[in-house]
């Protein structure tokens, strides 16, 4: 069976920020993402929305310039091997009871929601805030 690996907002920032201390890490993430079977590493559709919100802050821009939109949505798509889950209805909910279960922001318990919907064991990210969870973070 394959070990399922969740990918946080935090690594997609950093590589296509190239951020100075995490860049490189989070780049040698994307390249496993890219050489690995399909299914092995996923995120959420909420994780490409906060990693275009963060970007753009960044920038001093917003969600309106087109370009900052087209090449960050396009960069994190185009990895063929990440599966990108979409959220759904339950995952509203039952992130409310992980955010009080594990004393986690909203943001995280969803993402965590996500996870935990689909099997995943880990989850790649520099957020401690996960170590509270029954996922085993790694970085």
């Amino acid at each position: 069976m394959v070990e399922k690996s969740y990918i946080d907002v935090n690594v997609f920032v950093y590589w296509l920020t190239a951020d100075p201390r995490y860049g490189l890490k989070s780049l040698s993430w994307i390249k496993k993402v890219e050489d690995s079977a399909p299914g092995t590493y996923m995120t959420s559709t909420l994780t490409v929305y906060e990693t275009l919100v963060i970007i753009a802050g960044i920038l001093g821009t917003n969600l309106k310039n087109r370009e900052i939109v087209e090449k960050t949505v396009n960069a994190i798509t185009s990895l063929a091997n990440l599966k990108i889950i979409p959220l759904e209805q339950r995952d509203l909910l039952e992130a409310l009871r992980l955010q009080e279960e594990y004393n986690l922001d909203y943001e995280d318990a969803l993402h965590l929601a996500v996870a935990i919907r689909n099997r995943v064991t880990n989850i790649i990210s520099n957020d401690r805030d996960f170590d509270k969870t029954p996922l085993k973070r790694i970085f």
